[in-house]
């Protein structure tokens, strides 16, 4: 099939990349090319692990750091950022030997090393983003917020292009499976109707879904402080129609969730002077939900299937939203599932210190389908049961750390810093539902050098012209 012809040649292209800026120190490159390869997701490999385009990007990250340790310059941001660092080093530590000594009482047939090492790699390669903003010149933020946000927006225009294909009949890209199969398209049941859902380049919903969100909100921010893209206000405001538009025909459950808590949360730290301030990002989303209302009386279906039931547009998305969040801690959903386990298990050191590094599988029942994980999607259930109250500890250092940096951000009047920071906050709080603890660190990395690097551009203060 040429969808996995292309898959492959975007992979290597990815892989390319990475080999000629990490030898040419093309340090900024490399985390402009980290956002491309969460807008183009789809182009992994399957190695022992699924190679995603930002794992191999993060490895590039950590040699880059390892090896030219002495092009790193001295920032604030190692003191903010030591706490998270040090405890997450001895969580991995405590897991990896609780991993060792706990027996594995599930899941046999699974390799319990395999699992200790693609997990000790995704969380220590992840964590080192936090470094590598000191192998770049001071004031990279400025520079990098508009390469992130074309990134993200071309992830919103293939999900556009996505909507139209649906809308016209024409097939799309499937959904690319590594063990060669795939999937026409990503659905769901509403009023025994199966409804389409949009994932354009990034592979599934969910992931267009979280990589769209932080931008969203750091964009209406943005749009707040009238700082625009391209300088461009009708562009900005288009592209965050654009956004809203995509983010909601994904359909994600846990993005639309988050959206909905990370954005009275957001306007709630920051200590805006005026009342117009904080409306105007509300009064943006009013306006953005009232012009989508006709399109959205007309949800798409699966061609040529008799809807049995009419379902509106804010009921199908009170459904795919609190709704299903109250019908999953009613059922038997595995977050459910796995996290009354650990909180009834009889062992209080496993209560206390949690099952060990990606270790809830061997604990566990019904944890695998035949020689398949199923993965955790709750990053908060999934730390817990890793590290225990070290896990919690761990999103309370984060969780601060985002804060701090929102509010620290609007008051010395860093626009970048505020940004980022606020897209570090929304993808803390997304974490939690969907990812793991160490996903929001992309945008964490350069919220803390927004905020530090003393050669940001300064923004408006409220009210000013």
């Amino acid at each position: 099939m040429i969808w996995f012809l292309l898959q492959k040649i975007g992979f290597y292209i990815f892989v390319a990349l990475t080999v000629y800026f990490v030898i040419n120190r093309k340090f900024f490159n490399l985390l402009v090319l980290y956002f491309w390869g969460i807008t183009f997701a789809f182009c992994y490999q399957f190695a022992f692990t699924i190679w995603f385009p930002t794992k191999i990007i993060a490895l590039g990250m950590v040699l880059s750091i390892l090896f030219l340790n002495g092009s790193r310059r001295k920032t604030p941001v190692n003191n903010v950022i030591r706490p998270f660092v040090v405890l997450l080093m001895i969580a991995l530590l405590a897991g990896d030997i609780l991993a060792f000594i706990a027996p594995q009482e599930y899941a046999r047939h699974i390799s319990k090393i395999s699992r200790i090492i693609n997990t000790n790699y995704t969380y220590l390669t992840t964590a080192s983003l936090l470094f590598f903003g000191a192998l770049l010149p001071r004031g990279f933020v400025k520079n990098l917020y508009p390469k992130y946000c074309l990134a993200v927006e071309v992830a919103i225009g293939f999900g556009l292009l996505h909507f139209l294909c649906l809308k016209a009949g024409i097939e799309f890209m499937p959904i690319l499976r590594q063990d060669g199969s795939t999937n026409a398209e990503a659905t769901f049941q509403s009023g025994g109707t199966t409804i389409l859902r949009i994932y354009g380049v990034c592979g599934e919903p969910k992931n267009l879904a979280f990589f769209v969100l932080p931008y969203l909100l750091a964009s209406l921010v943005m749009f707040s402080q009238k700082i625009y893209r391209y300088n461009n206000p009708k562009y900005h405001l288009a592209a965050l129609c654009a956004g809203v538009f995509v983010l909601i025909y994904t359909f994600s459950s846990a993005a639309l969730i988050t959206f909905a808590i990370a954005v009275p949360v957001i306007l709630w730290f920051l200590p805006l002077k005026n009342l117009t301030g904080k409306l105007l990002p509300l009064g943006i989303v009013a306006i953005l939900a009232v012009s989508l209302w006709s399109e959205w009386q007309k949800i798409d279906t699966i061609p040529g299937q008799e809807q049995t039931e009419s379902t509106g547009f804010m009921d199908l998305l009170y459904e795919r939203s609190f709704g299903r969040a109250q019908e999953e801690m009613e059922d038997d959903r595995q977050e459910r599932i796995v996290l009354d386990h650990i909180i009834w298990d009889p062992n209080p050191e496993l209560r206390l210190l949690g099952y060990g590094t990606a270790q809830y599988t061997f604990h566990i029942p019904g944890q695998t389908i035949g020689n398949a994980l199923i993965p955790m999607q709750s990053g908060l259930v999934l730390t817990l049961c890793d590290f225990g109250v070290l896990g919690a500890a761990l999103y309370v250092i984060l969780i601060t750390i985002a804060v701090k940096t929102v509010t620290r951000s609007y008051k010395q009047r860093r626009p970048y810093g505020l940004a980022f920071g606020v897209a570090a906050l929304s993808s803390v709080i997304g974490s939690m539902m969907f990812g793991s603890i160490v996903s929001p660190l992309i945008y964490v990395m350069p919220a803390l050098y927004g905020l530090y690097d003393s050669s940001n551009k300064k923004m408006r203060q409220p009210g000013s012209r």
